[in-house]
């Protein structure tokens, strides 16, 4: 009978286990509120150097590391072919100006055509003036005054075509300056495309092909800029982006540097949504001096609120819909409550809850 007593007496002590209620006073805590982005930290002013053709890397004249100046060619696309045509139109260029100019040789041998067509003219026509007078004085017969009129006519009309000839050759001449002009532009836009320069006195951070290799249309061939200050461009859920604000504090890791934390400030927000990720873009201004590399992948936190002191309750007291057991006396009753952040296993309470307040949570 004892035996049974004490088996008894513990499973009344078991039950009694299970209606234990834990509780927890409210009371004031620091609290810091973060929004969660991820992305990769890049030089503070960066350029990609692109193809805007599909074309082989044919020279490529810097390495990763090298120092550039503004203007410098960094690689050249196309063939060998091609890298001579310009000096081939440039050439034409030259040639047609040349023909086309006053005193070239096509014009000139033309002028002195006209100034021997122009003597012979004024000698016939001084000729026939001649013989007319003297027909009529009976001195010469008047078939041969005719010829002589007859001479001055055909040299006046050799003349006048030598003239329309000069025209209608520099005239010709220069349509072909201008054809080659034209095609001397044309071929320096198309080359202009495949001669890629630095926009900016800096480095080369990286090469993606190497020379020889086939370069698609728009593909990056060089990663330029200015070395030393370096961003972050990260990626903010679209239900985070009203947090966001310039001026805001980041803390941010990267892989390169496992276990150290690094600072940050958002500078810039680009309110434009990404549709694939449904997130917005910002970038924040790197504030240590370490070395970093671009194109790391970074994970980091925009601190929202540091420091504050508000009213937080364990995130394990909060019931689905946002409410509380309220201890009243020895009675446990239903509170609806208002939140706002969470930081780990707390959650902030806006409404609905005073410090002091006792809350229960039934185990």
């Amino acid at each position: 009978m004892k035996k049974l007593l004490i088996i008894a007496g513990i499973a009344a002590l078991a039950i009694a286990c299970k209606k234990k209620t834990a509780t927890y006073t409210v009371q004031q805590r620091s609290l810091n509120e973060a929004v969660y982005a991820s992305g990769e930290i890049m030089p503070q002013a960066y350029y990609f150097l692109k193809s805007n053709s599909t074309d082989l890397l044919l020279q490529l004249k810097v390495k990763e590391g090298d120092t550039i100046s503004k203007n410098e060619v960094q690689a050249v696309l196309g063939t060998p072919g091609q890298l001579t045509e310009l000096d081939i139109r440039h050439s034409q260029v030259t040639l047609a100006g040349s023909n086309a100019a006053d005193g070239s040789a096509p014009l000139n041998e033309l002028k002195e055509k006209i100034a021997q067509a122009q003597q012979q003219y004024e000698q016939d026509a001084v000729n026939a003036a001649r013989y007319t007078d003297l027909a009529k004085d009976k001195a010469v017969s008047e078939k041969d005054a005719e010829q002589k009129r007859l001479d001055a006519a055909n040299s006046l009309r050799n003349y006048q075509s030598l003239q329309q000839r000069y025209l209608a050759q520099k005239n010709e001449l220069t349509d072909k300056l201008l054809q080659s002009r034209q095609q001397f532009v044309a071929s320096q836009q198309v080359r202009e495309g495949k001669v890629l320069k630095s926009p900016v006195n800096g480095s080369v951070f990286k090469v993606y092909p190497k020379e020889g290799e086939l370069v698609e249309l728009n593909s990056p061939v060089l990663l330029v800029g200015l070395p030393g200050k370096f961003k972050l461009e990260l990626l903010v859920d679209e239900r985070d982006i009203s947090k966001i604000k310039t001026g805001q504090k980041v803390y941010f890791e990267t892989d390169v540097y496992p276990g150290k934390q690094f600072t940050a400030s958002i500078d810039k927000i680009i309110p434009v949504l990404q549709k694939e990720s449904r997130s917005f873009q910002v970038e924040a201004a790197v504030q240590d001096s370490n070395t970093f590399y671009p194109q790391s992948s970074v994970e980091a936190n925009i601190v929202i609120r540091e420091n504050i002191t508000a009213l937080m309750i364990p995130s394990d007291y909060l019931l689905k819909g946002d409410s509380i057991y309220l201890q009243q006396g020895k009675a446990l009753q239903k509170a609806a409550i208002s939140t706002r952040a969470r930081n780990g296993d707390w959650v902030e309470v806006t409404a609905g809850l005073h410090a002091g307040d006792i809350i229960a949570k039934k185990e």
